[in-house]
């Protein structure tokens, strides 16, 4: 097990598309700061009265959607208040094409196919995809956060540390990166039933990308016509990860590590049980 995990660690380190993907992450990072110090100078003091209009139009049509935790203004803006948002950001993205990539390669290649031929256990060569995939995960995570860190306290000054910041910033990253690595178990899920890197590129960003527009708009369609308060999207990575944003308290982090655990397991179990089943062509 431990040598196929230094192998799958040595072959991603020495991936062209890893270092790729990396620059790709903190580019992308440092770009988002800029335009939000942007939207917030166009902006100015209409900003808040904005969010406001936009938030109860939102759930007037159903939408379950919050601004909590939200700068209201360009005064507010801090690298120290938006910090846990920095691992809320656009690595998801990143790391589904990272890991499309790392995965599918393996089965274009012939690579896990020659190590199931040796005897090589499934379980053990799945478990170590996931635990490269999620070591992965976190490097960018913390690497992406720090460049945004970095770009945020030259724009805007760090600001204050209130008592139990730090205790609570700890607590926040945590979670943030379990569901971090609920999202990566997707990924790796989708790169092992459909075992190309363009297919499981495919399904992975447009889980992404549409099952949480999906889900929101069904909500607020029930909502809207059975008059109901339906708040499905409170279970979803996406919507978790938000919310530990906007502060944490008992909700969210009882729920964040039910979807985070949840989702992980359950995207591992049938990636797995799909890879033992199946033969590899």
């Amino acid at each position: 097990m431990i040598h196929i995990i230094r192998s799958d660690f040595y072959k991603l380190k020495k991936a062209r598309y890893f270092w790729i993907c990396l620059m790709a992450s903190i580019l992308l990072a440092v770009v988002t700061i800029f335009i939000l110090d942007f939207t917030y100078k166009v902006a100015g003091e209409q900003m808040e009265a904005s969010m406001a209009s936009q938030e109860q139009a939102l759930q007037e049509n159903g939408f379950n959607i919050s601004t909590d935790g939200v700068p209201s203004s360009y005064e507010e803006l801090t690298a120290s208040s938006q910090m846990v948002s920095f691992f809320a950001g656009n690595t998801p993205l990143i790391l589904a094409i990272l890991i499309s990539l790392f995965v599918g390669s393996e089965f274009n290649n012939g690579t896990i196919k020659n190590m199931v031929s040796k005897n090589y256990s499934r379980t053990k060569i799945y478990a170590s995809k996931l635990i490269t995939s999620c070591a992965a995960a976190i490097f960018f995570a913390l690497v992406s956060a720090a460049a945004s860190a970095v770009t945020a306290t030259a724009l805007w000054g760090f600001g204050e540390t209130p008592d139990g910041y730090w205790a609570e910033l700890f607590a926040s990253v945590a979670l943030e990166l379990l569901l971090l690595c609920a999202f990566v178990s997707i990924f790796v899920m989708f790169a092992m039933l459909i075992r190309q890197n363009g297919g499981a590129l495919a399904a992975s960003i447009g889980f992404l990308e549409f099952f949480y527009l999906f889900v929101v708009l069904g909500e607020a369609l029930i909502n809207k016509i059975f008059d109901q308060d339906l708040a499905l999207s409170n279970y979803l990575i996406d919507a978790n990860m938000s919310a530990i944003a906007a502060g944490l308290n008992h909700t969210v982090v009882t729920r964040s590590l039910l979807v985070g655990l949840g989702f992980f397991a359950v995207a591992a179990a049938i990636g797995l049980i799909s890879f033992q089943k199946r033969d590899i062509k």
